[in-house]
């Protein structure tokens, strides 16, 4: 018959006490909340537990390598002791979303889901996690590094992209644009859609992921945005979305879209005091500011769109939070019709959207 939780416990506090390790008891009860991820008083409605031969083999490792002069060090040996620690330290670098940044972390560390990780939580940490773990933090706190570009991906609409600094990190934000263009597009056979400034290719490839008869052109300045695009087509083996290298509409040719989308560069240069660190250090000026107030693309690309739009075909543009009537007013002066703002969850405005008019 097995030896149950109890008469381990009882086995260990012997063990230790034969070392002469002052409050046996209490140590065993230490260690043994630490490998099964159970409080010390949980412990006792669980002393008929059979413990698993990995945890065995944890217990008797850290009963004879602990070591009195060093019982402090018994509290940072588990996986969850890490993970604890690190986000603590992270709230107090001031560095925003502690809980998601150390899930990526850890996830990434021990190339586990990250709704799995609770299971690795009793686990030992290796040295070689411990070093790769102090790398990671630098990075992302003395040399802010977003972490996104660190382990190269973001997930977006469930979707995972590889994102490095020559594209912006898609945002959670930018999730409801790609709502409302599913919403505008699913009514209509065989769409076609034009995204400008695609970055990274978040809201083509989504947009023809959801949509498998839509046809997506989505266009870019920057060449090495134009690469990562066509790399993250190519891990979510996405067939009806093409890319062009393109200044806004000078080489786009076809004059047939259902729908124009963009999320252009529109942050003012007066706002660069607020932005984050990690965004002015290391994402790409060019996708985040714009001239006029912030409003400049929003003027030429709907001054522009009209030319590329089927009659009552859509222009969809992801906005700053205070920038919703200014873009409508821009819309609806070039001729827009039926124009909308949509906020996101927390009831900042997200988007606006508008019509060409038919003739």
């Amino acid at each position: 018959m097995e030896d149950t939780l109890l008469t381990l416990l009882n086995k260990s506090v012997k063990y230790l006490e034969n070392k002469g390790v002052h409050k046996p008891r209490f140590v065993v009860e230490k260690i043994l909340s630490e490998i099964l991820s159970l409080d010390r008083i949980s412990l006792y409605s669980n002393f008929e537990r059979i413990l698993s031969s990995d945890e065995k083999k944890m217990l008797k490792d850290k009963l004879i390598n602990y070591d009195d002069n060093k019982k402090d060090e018994i509290i940072l040996e588990t996986i969850r002791d890490y993970y604890e620690k690190t986000k603590i330290y992270l709230d107090k670098k001031g560095i925003d979303e502690s809980n998601i940044i150390t899930n990526i972390i850890f996830s990434n560390l021990l190339n586990i889901d990250m709704s799995l990780l609770f299971t690795k939580y009793s686990n030992s940490i290796t040295e070689d996690q411990k070093n790769r773990l102090r790398d990671i933090l630098k990075k992302i706190v003395d040399k802010k590094i977003p972490i996104q570009y660190i382990f190269n991906e973001q997930v977006f609409y469930g979707y995972s992209f590889y994102v490095d600094k020559n594209v912006l990190i898609p945002r959670i934000d930018t999730e409801f644009v790609v709502e409302k263009a599913l919403e505008l597009i699913n009514k209509i056979n065989n769409p076609k859609v034009l995204d400008i400034g695609t970055g990274s290719g978040a809201i083509a490839l989504v947009i023809g992921l959801e949509n498998r008869e839509s046809k997506i052109l989505a266009t870019d300045i920057s060449e090495n945005a134009l690469k990562i695009a066509k790399k993250n087509s190519e891990i979510l083996n996405v067939e009806n979305v093409k890319f062009l290298h393109s200044d806004l509409f000078s080489e786009v040719s076809y004059k047939e879209f259902d729908l124009i989308v963009s999320n252009p560069p529109y942050i003012s240069r007066d706002e660069i005091g607020i932005m984050g660190e990690n965004v002015l250090l290391h994402e790409p000026q060019n996708a985040l500011f714009a001239e006029d107030g912030g409003l400049y693309f929003y003027f030429e690309i709907s001054k522009n769109a009209k030319n590329h739009l089927k009659n009552d075909g859509y222009l969809l543009f992801e906005i700053g939070y205070s920038q919703g009537n200014k873009v409508k007013d821009i819309m609806e002066n070039m001729g827009y019709i039926d124009v909308s703002i949509g906020k996101d969850l927390t009831g900042n405005e997200r988007y606006v959207f508008g019509r060409k008019k038919g003739s």
